[in-house]
């Protein structure tokens, strides 16, 4: 299952939400992290103002850069998002060009995608897990 960056995003937080922690704790084996979630992380690593901040996070990275293989936005993940854009496009239902990229590696995967963003995501055709809402 790839994880979104929101999920792993609320891990970081000084209390992470109960259900999350525990969902992730049980689904450990199955997560897949994204290169492309990997280059959201380091953007909110890079644009932390806080240095106490910015270790945490990278830490966090870092750690997760140790569990877990990255796996690559493919030729596969390319081919899925040309189509998943110009439906959402023709449908007047656009979401955030970093979530469809999202979206099309989880689906070029074949595996879902673990997010909070349901409303968006779901728009793409991508079998959808909320772990807020497990």
């Amino acid at each position: 299952m790839l994880i979104d960056t929101n999920v792993w995003s609320e891990l970081t937080r000084p209390r992470p939400d109960a259900k999350v922690l525990n969902w992730i704790t049980a689904h450990f084996d199955k997560c897949i992290l994204s290169a492309m979630v990997i280059a959201e992380m380091r953007y909110g690593i890079a644009f932390a103002d806080d240095p106490a901040r910015r270790i945490r996070l990278q830490t966090f990275h870092d750690d997760l850069l140790g569990k877990f293989r990255v796996t690559p936005f493919d030729d596969r993940a390319a081919a899925a998002w040309g189509p998943m854009r110009a439906d959402l496009q023709r449908r007047g239902k656009l979401i955030g060009e970093r979530d469809m990229l999202i979206a099309a590696h989880a689906l070029a995967l074949d595996t879902p995608l673990v997010t909070r963003d349901v409303s968006d995501m779901a728009k793409t055709g991508t079998t959808i897990i909320n772990p807020w809402d497990v």
